[in-house]
C-alpha cells in the first residue's frame, strides 16, 4: 500500500485556490493539475508500506496526533519548487502553507518518529508545508505561468483549523491517482485536555483498491 500522512484544508479554502487554479490554467501551461478534491497538506510521505503494518501504523499515528493541540494554518501566495533560480527545472506549482505557531512541525516529527520506531524510513529533509496545485509536463507556456505567479505572491486564500490528521492511500486507477482515507486521528483539545487516542479507522474501498 502506497501511503501518506495528511491533514485537509477547509472548503472555504479550497474554493479560493482553485479560483486562481483556473486563472493559471488559462495559460495553457504544460501542467498536470491536482483535482480540486486531492487538495492536502502533507505530513508524512511513507511510501510503500505492508497492509500487515497498518494497525500498528495508525495506533501510532492516532497516539502521536493526541500530543498537539488543535492549531490554525493559513495558505497565501503561488509559488514553484524548486524555488530558488538555478536549483533546477521547475517541477511542481504549489501555494505556501504556513503554521504560525509551528505545531505543524512538532506534529510531523512525532509522527515521524513514531513510525522511525517502526522500521519505516524517517525524513531527512526539513518539512515545506504546501498544497500540490500542478506538476509541470514540459517548458510550453511555462514562462507565462511564472510571471502569473510573481503577480499573485501576495495572495492570501485564508486560514483553517487543524483537528485532525488522516492516513491517506495512493490507489491509481484509470483516470490517475485516488487517495482514500484508511483512517483519522484527532489532535489535542486546545485546553491542553487530549481527546481519545483511538483511531477512527475508515473502511479502504476494496473496489478502489482493486
Amino acid at each position: 500500500m502506497r501511503l501518506f500522512v495528511a491533514v485537509d484544508p477547509s472548503a472555504e479554502v479550497v474554493e479560493k485556490v482553485a479560483a486562481i487554479r483556473q486563472v493559471l490554467m488559462d495559460t495553457k501551461a504544460d501542467v498536470r493539475w491536482v483535482k480540486v478534491e486531492d487538495y492536502h497538506v502533507t505530513v508524512k510521505f511513507l511510501g510503500e508500506v505492508d497492509e500487515g503494518l497498518v494497525g500498528q501504523l495508525a495506533e501510532r499515528m492516532t497516539k502521536a496526533a493526541a500530543e498537539v493541540a488543535a492549531f490554525e494554518l493559513e495558505v497565501e501566495g503561488l509559488s514553484k519548487f524548486p524555488e530558488r533560480v538555478g536549483g533546477g527545472p521547475v517541477r511542481v506549482i504549489i501555494s505556501r502553507v504556513v503554521s504560525p505557531d509551528q505545531r505543524i512541525t512538532r506534529l510531523h516529527r512525532l509522527i515521524d518518529s513514531a513510525v522511525g520506531g517502526m522500521g519505516l524510513p524517517m525524513d531527512t529533509r526539513v518539512l515545506v508545508p504546501h498544497l500540490t496545485l500542478g506538476r509541470v509536463n514540459s517548458n510550453r507556456g511555462l514562462n507565462r505561468l511564472l510571471r502569473l505567479l510573481e503577480k499573485h505572491d501576495l495572495d492570501f486564500f485564508g486560514m483553517f483549523p487543524v483537528e485532525q490528521v488522516v492516513l491517506y492511500q495512493s490507489v491509481p486507477t484509470e483516470g490517475g491517482t485516488k487517495y482514500v482515507a484508511v483512517c483519522r486521528a484527532e489532535l489535542g483539545k486546545s485546553s491542553g485536555q487530549n481527546k481519545s487516542s483511538r483511531p477512527s479507522q475508515v473502511p479502504i474501498n476494496d473496489e478502489a483498491s482493486k
